[in-house]
């Protein structure tokens, strides 16, 4: 994986607000490929009638459905940004297609896709408060995200530090401070877990698709696979980080006492000065 600096104003950032977005992290060429291959997977979706109640397609563990997405894996715009914030033991804990189109003109703008919420499941009720930092997402942007209203996601920035709920005044859509995020094809969005966000309505004409990558500890279940296929693994076999981002391991005890080559990403931290 190639090293990749973070600068003090992105650490500031994302401590301060729970999210930073990386302008331009995917060549054109790259937004087309993976765009090609969303779209596949997609109309694929509408001929076997898989889309979701809101009318969107979403596909988790989705690095196995086209090797397209595989580079994500550990793309070096974004992913070497991630052991800044949660060290070298980590894994993929999610990848996760979501293609959102159109929806009719009617609909309410206080819809929601999703609504707010924080990541990480069942661990939210059974962990007590603060809760912990656990999981970083990275949302790749294919569509042109750049006005509101397109079913950006939507952030409470600052919600990640604070207990509870977010605030939210009588017959307001959404929380006090919320901000619908702004984005244009290739740019990356990373946020934490604790980061209340929600999903509002695609009023627009634009197809809103979007890639997220997941990482986490590796000592927590991932969130869309137990273990990755063979055949996955096996193209990453001459790449150790890439396979220990895949969930591999090698030794008996690999995920609460891991050894070296369990975890060959704590070379490379300690190689760049990561601790």
């Amino acid at each position: 994986m190639q090293y990749l600096t973070m600068s003090e104003d992105q650490q500031n950032c994302l401590e301060t607000n729970g999210y930073l977005v990386v302008p331009r992290a995917l060549d054109t060429a790259t937004v087309e490929r993976l765009t090609t291959a969303a779209d596949r997977l997609f109309e694929q979706a509408l001929r076997d009638d898989r889309l979701n109640q809101a009318g969107a397609f979403e596909l988790r563990n989705c690095i196995t459905h086209d090797y397209a997405f595989l580079p994500l894996l550990d793309w070096p715009a974004t992913v070497p940004l991630v052991p800044y914030i949660l060290g070298w033991n980590i894994q993929l804990d999610t990848s996760h297609l979501i293609v959102r189109p159109p929806q009719p003109p009617d609909t309410a703008a206080s819809f929601k896709a999703i609504d707010w919420h924080r990541d990480g499941g069942i661990a939210n009720r059974q962990l007590p408060e603060p809760l912990p930092r656990l999981r970083l997402k990275i949302c790749y942007v294919l569509s042109d995200l750049s006005q509101p209203g397109r079913g950006n996601t939507r952030f409470v920035p600052g919600s990640h530090k604070r207990p509870g709920q977010p605030a939210q005044q009588p017959g307001a859509i959404d929380p006090d401070g919320a901000i619908e995020v702004l984005a244009e094809p290739g740019d990356a969005v990373l946020f934490e877990n604790r980061l209340f966000h929600a999903v509002g309505p695609n009023l627009s004409m634009v197809t809103r698709k979007t890639i997220f990558m997941g990482y986490a500890y590796r000592w927590l279940r991932p969130l869309d696979y137990v273990v990755q296929p063979p055949e996955l693994l096996a193209k990453v076999q001459d790449d150790p980080i890439r396979w220990q981002l895949l969930g591999a391991w090698a030794t008996e005890m690999a995920f609460s006492l891991p050894k070296d080559e369990d975890v060959p990403l704590r070379a490379w931290c300690d190689e760049h000065g990561l601790g």
